[in-house]
């Protein structure tokens, strides 16, 4: 009896051993795995930033640049000679070469 006794006492010690040592272990574990989730978090946030980079821009370039891109294209026209053309006249011929001007004709 005083035997079995001893045996159920040595067996509780090393359960609360294990039980602390367990409790220890998952204490680490919730630890890390915190870090963890704000590491997430973080790369969540900088994820979006990189996109906003990159998105504002390219946004902000389809809403500024034609009106900027209408004139300096304008002026190209007028030295091609292309600007009457776009709008229906045909340019001034007299300055091509006779053999154009067949073709075309």
């Amino acid at each position: 009896m005083e035997e079995q006794k001893n045996n159920l006492k040595n067996e509780i010690e090393e359960m609360t051993e294990l039980v602390e040592k367990n409790i220890k272990l998952s204490e680490e574990i919730l630890a890390l795995s915190k870090k963890i989730n704000g590491f997430v978090i973080w790369q969540r946030i900088f994820g979006i930033i990189k996109i906003l980079i990159i998105a504002i821009p390219i946004a902000l370039s389809i809403i500024y640049l034609p009106p900027l891109l209408n004139g300096v294209l304008d002026t190209y026209k007028e030295l091609l000679g292309l600007g009457d053309a776009v709008n229906g006249d045909l340019p001034n011929l007299d300055n091509l070469p006779n053999s154009v001007k067949e073709y075309l004709k």
